[in-house]
């Protein structure tokens, strides 16, 4: 077995390059070379549980207990940390992913403490020479790139498609871009308002931002968002975010009636000084205009939340600032994170909505979601209410607000009170028609 030490693992003058490059040249041109990039994936957790030399002893024993896999000459080469590279010569593509899947579903490591046995998970990303790439330094990047998306996907091993180059350039293209974007200010952002069912009015709106690309189409939220919380472009994107709502406040004057404002926060914010600074300074800049602050946080983002982020959480509402779960019930979740979570909104996701008008299970879920909130002295809203039929069933459901397309697709701000003029307009005359159709039938009766 070939140990190498940590420093510069990929690059094209460490020893292990220079190895696998030493290996593949002795093989003859019509010979595959399958190189296969291995990760032990609770590493992390054995040294937080057991202790570094526990762990580090654990992965060296595990990279020795390989070579049983594997013919006597097969080159086992032990990275840095709890990385490490096999070197196969299959016969095929599909001899490779086999010899993959016996590492890491076939033969599942384990750590043994005492008299206690522990499953370690492994996860394989895998290249090809010379199918996927002629040199050791490419090779090795592209294993990587193959590891880095089978995490992604969550599976245990995965094959470097030739693609995956491109996607990730492109990924980094479109990061690089954002950046600039935000650098220069150029994000939007639209407002979708929220309608107040029982009172029939705007009752708030939803602050969504918009990038707009340069051939002058928007490119999709949950494309560039995932980026920036990724990037750590999420904070200043969410600063710009906050000026541009106030900039929007000052244009719309003041709101004869009290309407909320919702935006969507990244759990990572939540404990910067900076954000807390800033919500505040948001907040009462909304206040002058008799708008009043609520932050939307995802139910995944609030799964497993620590104690850190749920002092930050009851912070922020003891700042008067409301908090609501965006996407209830879009993940897996155990509703007892609900007693933790000091929300006074649930935003039931659009999936229950889309259909509840045809699916009778969908009205139950919708129809307990509701009661359940209400006992916890929360409201709920509806999103992605897009027909006059699902309107109806979720007002006959108690549900206290409603959004979608229905009513109105996200706006720019400059069109936002001329929206709300007319809304309210509209639903006047309703009321009156109403009511006149009541006196008539009443008259008559």
């Amino acid at each position: 077995m070939t140990d190498t030490p940590p420093p510069g693992t990929g690059s094209a003058s460490s020893p292990s390059i220079r190895f696998i490059q030493q290996f593949i040249g002795q093989r003859k041109s019509n010979c595959l070379t399958g190189l296969l990039l291995g990760c032990l994936d609770s590493f992390n957790r054995i040294s937080t549980t057991f202790g570094e030399e526990q762990a580090s002893e654990f992965c060296a024993d595990y990279v020795e207990k390989l070579r049983e896999l594997f013919p006597p000459a097969t080159p086992i080469i032990r990275l840095s940390g709890r990385r490490f590279v096999v070197l196969t010569s299959p016969a095929s593509m599909s001899e490779v992913m086999d010899q993959a899947a016996c590492i890491t579903d076939e033969s599942q490591p384990q750590i043994h403490v005492g008299e206690d046995s522990f499953f370690v998970d492994v996860t394989v990303g895998i290249s090809v020479h010379p199918t996927h790439a002629v040199d050791a330094p490419t090779l090795f990047r592209r294993a990587e790139l193959a590891l880095q998306a089978a995490r992604e996907k969550e599976i245990s091993y995965n094959i470097y498609t030739t693609d995956a180059t491109r996607q990730l350039a492109n990924l980094w293209k479109m990061e690089s871009d954002l950046t600039a974007a935000i650098r220069r200010g150029e994000l939007e952002v639209y407002y979708q308002p929220k309608i107040s069912i029982a009172e029939r009015r705007v009752g708030g709106l939803e602050a969504l931002v918009r990038w707009r690309s340069s051939d002058g189409g928007f490119v999709p939220a949950d494309e560039f968002v995932p980026i920036a919380e990724n990037s750590g472009q999420i904070v200043p994107m969410t600063w710009l975010v906050f000026d541009r709502i106030i900039e929007a406040a000052e244009t719309w004057k003041y709101f004869s009636r009290p309407i909320d404002m919702s935006v969507n926060v990244a759990p990572q914010l939540i404990n910067l000084t900076e954000f807390y600074t800033r919500l505040v300074s948001l907040k009462s800049a909304l206040k002058d205009h008799n708008i009043s602050l609520n932050v939307e946080l995802t139910e995944d983002s609030l799964l497993g939340i620590d104690s850190m982020a749920l002092a930050g959480l009851n912070r922020i509402r003891k700042a008067g600032v409301g908090l609501a779960i965006d996407d209830f019930g879009k993940g897996h979740s155990s509703l007892s994170y609900l007693k933790q979570i000091p929300a006074n909104e649930i935003k039931i996701d659009k999936r229950f909505i889309d259909s509840i008008a045809s699916d009778h299970a969908d009205q139950q879920i919708v129809r307990a979601v509701i009661e359940l909130s209400h006992a916890l002295d929360m409201q709920v809203v509806a999103e992605g209410v897009d027909s006059r039929e699902n309107y109806d069933v979720v007002s006959e459901l108690g549900c206290d607000f409603a959004q979608g397309f229905f009513f109105a697709r996200p706006m720019r701000s400059d069109l936002v009170v001329e929206w709300i003029l007319s809304y309210s307009d509209r639903s006047m005359m309703r009321n009156l028609s109403a009511e006149r159709i009541r006196q008539e039938k009443s008259a008559a009766g």
